[in-house]
């Protein structure tokens, strides 16, 4: 789908053509893609959001950011210029989530590619990216991979996949009330209602068993790092 590869049987069609080596610049260029693990620089914000878009000015820069939900940078201590640690290690989970959605927005690509950007993160990170997401709806063609069903809740059209072969599609209504079928067969796995769709994206509630997660990002560790890194917020420059 990005266009790093060939499909070994049938092809991937761009209005109507084919992808070949003659097409593959072009697209890559209009596509933006968010992994489950952000790759971020041992650098700065502003260095980690150029690197997509070299000559972005400051004020696309704080456009990105904000679709992504990622306005947070700007209380750090030097803002867009605050070093990030390497891999982003002085940031949450999801604060290098939304911030690699804000780098991949800054390409204004036509088509977002999601794949499982949230499957590492706790309920209340994956709720901020997904709220994010939920945002660009109607601004960019967005494909969500995710094994999380109730994140697709309200797509537009949803591709069931089976040990690597599509086995339905359809919008979540349609393929709710679908008896037997494997989405409704898999939400009933997941204890996920089959209600009508929400919203694209819409915040779904989810329980949590009592005590500490050992896996949260958002743990007293995080919490008194991002505490000492606050700062009163300033344009971007």
């Amino acid at each position: 789908l990005c266009g790093l590869l060939q499909p070994t049987t049938g092809a991937a069609l761009l209005d109507g053509e084919p992808l070949s080596p003659a097409t593959w610049g072009r697209w890559r260029r209009s596509v933006g893609y968010l992994q489950q693990d952000a790759v971020l620089f041992d650098d700065t914000v502003r260095a980690n959001l150029l690197w997509a878009r070299p000559g972005a000015t400051g004020s696309e820069l704080q456009a990105a950011l904000e679709l992504a939900s990622a306005t947070f940078v700007f209380d750090l201590p030097q803002g867009l210029d605050t070093p990030i640690g390497d891999r982003g290690g002085r940031l949450s989970g999801g604060e290098r989530q939304r911030l690699a959605l804000a780098r991949a927005l800054l390409r204004q690509p036509s088509v977002l590619v999601l794949d499982e950007p949230t499957s590492a993160l706790d309920a209340e990170n994956e709720a901020r990216v997904l709220d994010a997401v939920k945002q660009l709806a109607g601004r960019v063609t967005t494909v969500l991979v995710t094994h999380r069903l109730a994140a697709v809740r309200g797509a537009d059209h949803i591709i069931v996949l089976d040990e690597g072969r599509l086995v339905e599609a359809g919008d979540w209504s349609t393929l709710g009330a679908r008896t037997g079928g494997r989405l409704r067969a898999l939400c009933e796995m997941q204890g996920i209602a089959l209600g009508a769709g929400e919203p694209f994206m819409a915040r779904v509630p989810c329980t949590r068993r009592a005590g500490p997660n050992p896996l949260s990002r958002t743990s007293a560790r995080y919490a008194r790092r991002r505490a000492s890194l606050r700062r009163p917020r300033r344009a971007v420059r």
